[in-house]
């Protein structure tokens, strides 16, 4: 009966010699069919799982009956398909045995039992891989509607403060009247806070745009869409965003295309200009608030061309990442000759040291994907840059040097073409406008407006702005002067901390040092990020170096609830998501003054003598 049973048996002396087996066992595990030598039978067990064995048969020595999984050398490949997949690997048995004892309790011999469980072992595999490609889909979804959320709720929070900035400055006057005398700076206002509506407005749709788009697909988060556009025409074009703020900064910025360029005799190709532009505009944003505060304040922006991927130069470009499949190789960029974009954006900012660049780009990747927006575009952070750059065939870098400023370089891949017909060639414009509709002309003109002066509101309350945002920082901070605020910026939690330093709060400084109600801190930032600033400022107070209670507000574009919680647990006094209200800020905002001040009355009451 033991010869026809489906499973193998087998009798082992407990020197290791195996004295009977069935057919099956032969089988099953490939053992010689004539070698019957002490512990033969583990020549047919996988060399990794031999320390496995040894313990059980230890066990089995010693009295124990064992049950156990074990692999062997013979491979598992059976002859039908799982899913599409190919089940391959080593046998697996199951393997059941006891002692068989004398009347003195000795161990004699080892009698036991193996079932192939192969199969069952592969299918458990596969519901695994099933199981982590589910829970990796839920990671990338979770991680496009943060992306996208935060994408959204920037430009939104920027949209909704302009937009209150308008009626606050429309109700400082009567239309009714006959003689209407508007004030300068809000007429000024006007003309602004029209522009950046009108910039933020176009930027939503274009993301709103790729929402419809993404959510038809698995894992990829964007698409290069490629059009016929000309590289010199959409850079200048994006440039004159800047052009109040470059004046307003004394910042001397130039484009320059370099002889490489002119040597490839360039001029139409394909690429996706958006895609390009979310890289450029960021770098740009990144130099001139980086430049601003310099005594030497120049950008330079320089185009170059080549037909091969740049391989020499001072700049160190990233590796690929290899989960970014290069979008320029399918049907819709044509045949034409492949030519690759080289774009650097040089600054004379105060540089960065090595530990700086690796945060650059490092700080990102480990935190949740999102968009780091800097204005224009989406005017993603470098992590994203970094990946619509290898979307685009390329890769991008950066050289600095501490005390000179920086180069940031990257290059994308596209392929020449046929100059469009005028049709097309104006739905490529379309395509790279950046809704200027509101010209420096008009600016300056309503500078010549008459006059009538905003007055301050009595005990105003010192805020600093801790955003790295150039539109955000510019918005915020206007909002709150016209709530009678007085207000700081910082650019990242370093400079956060060193302005802290300079406080009241400050050791030493309780007297000399600068008024300071509270702090308005956005969380995603390079350099320092917000919610490493933030636990230092209460590890600073727990030592002493800070005196009392720093009120601390996250002002965030993060807003899931584990986010929310996480900003707290941090030590963040409250989180205000974007987009928000300037009334529905303030008090919040004078809330926790308050309860600074009673912390502090507190203290004092507390304290010895």
């Amino acid at each position: 009966m033991a010869d026809l049973a489906p499973v193998g048996i087998y009798h082992i002396e407990p020197n290791g010699l195996l004295v009977y087996c069935n057919e099956s066992y032969y089988e099953l595990t490939g053992h010689p069919r004539n070698t019957f030598t002490p512990m033969s039978w583990l020549d047919v067990l996988l060399e990794e799982d031999l320390p496995l064995m040894s313990q059980e048969w230890t066990k089995l020595l010693e009295g124990e009956s064992v049950s156990f999984e074990i692999r062997l050398k013979r491979p598992f490949v059976p002859e039908d398909l799982i899913d599409g997949e190919k089940a391959e690997g080593f046998t697996w048995i199951l393997a059941a045995a006891y002692p068989e004892r004398a009347t003195d309790g000795t161990v004699v011999g080892i009698l036991g039992c193996i079932t192939d469980i192969s199969r069952q072992k592969w299918m458990e595999g596969f519901q695994k891989r099933k199981m982590l490609e589910a829970v990796e889909l839920k990671r990338q979804q979770e991680n496009f509607i943060d992306m996208t959320s935060h994408e959204m709720r920037n430009p939104l929070s920027a949209i909704v403060q302009c937009a209150d900035w308008i009626g606050t400055s429309l109700s400082q006057f009567d239309c009714d009247q006959n003689n209407v005398i508007i004030p300068r700076d809000v007429i000024e206002g006007y003309a602004d806070a029209t522009e950046t509506i009108v910039m933020c407005a176009q930027n939503q749709k274009r993301i709103i745009d790729d929402v419809l788009t993404l959510s038809k697909l698995d894992s990829d988060l964007l698409i290069i869409t490629p059009i016929d556009v000309q590289p010199v025409s959409t850079i200048q074009a994006s440039l004159k965003m800047f052009d109040v703020e470059i004046q307003n900064s004394d910042i001397d910025l130039r484009f320059q295309i370099d002889n490489s360029y002119a040597e490839l005799a360039v001029d139409w190709v394909k690429l996706d200009p958006s895609r390009l532009l979310q890289v450029l505009i960021n770098l740009v944003t990144n130099a001139i608030k980086f430049t601003m505060a310099e005594s030497r304040r120049k950008i330079v922006i320089n185009l170059g061309a080549s037909r091969e991927p740049p391989t020499s130069g001072s700049i160190e470009y990233l590796p690929r990442t290899n989960n970014r499949r290069d979008m320029t190789k399918g049907s819709a960029w044509g045949a034409g000759e492949p030519v690759y974009l080289h774009i650097e954006v040089q600054d004379s900012g105060r540089g960065l040291d090595e530990v700086e660049r690796t945060l650059l780009f490092k700080r990102f990747s480990q935190s949740s994907p999102r968009t780091h927006v800097q204005y224009g575009g989406s005017g993603l952070g470098l992590f994203i840059c970094r990946q619509l750059t290898e979307l685009q065939g390329g890769q991008i870098g950066v050289t600095s040097s501490v005390g000179i400023g920086s180069t940031f370089a990257f290059y994308i891949r596209t392929r020449r073409c046929r100059r469009p017909n005028a049709s097309l060639s104006a739905h490529s414009a379309d395509q790279i406008d950046l809704a200027r509709v509101v010209s420096p002309g008009i600016v300056e003109k309503l500078r010549t407006s008459t006059l009538k002066p905003n007055l301050p509101s009595s005990a105003p309350k010192h805020v600093l702005v801790v955003e790295d945002n150039i539109v955000n920082q510019k918005v915020l901070s206007r909002q709150l002067h016209s709530a009678g605020c007085i207000v700081s910026v910082a650019n990242h939690g370093r400079e956060a901390l060193s302005f802290l330093e300079k406080s009241r709060f400050w050791k030493g400084q309780e007297i000399t040092g600068i008024e300071l109600s509270v702090v308005l801190m956005d969380l995603e930032m390079p350099i320092m990020d917000g919610l490493t600033c933030v636990k230092m400022i209460r590890q600073l107070q727990r030592e002493g170096s800070l005196i009392g209670h720093v009120p601390v507000i996250a002002v965030t574009a993060n807003a899931r609830s584990g986010q929310i919680s996480t900003a707290k647990e941090s030590g963040m006094d409250s989180v205000v998501t974007k987009p928000f209200r300037i009334p529905d800020l303030l008090p919040e905002m004078d809330r926790l003054i308050r309860s600074g001040k009673e912390r502090e009355l507190e203290r004092s009451a507390s304290a010895p003598g």
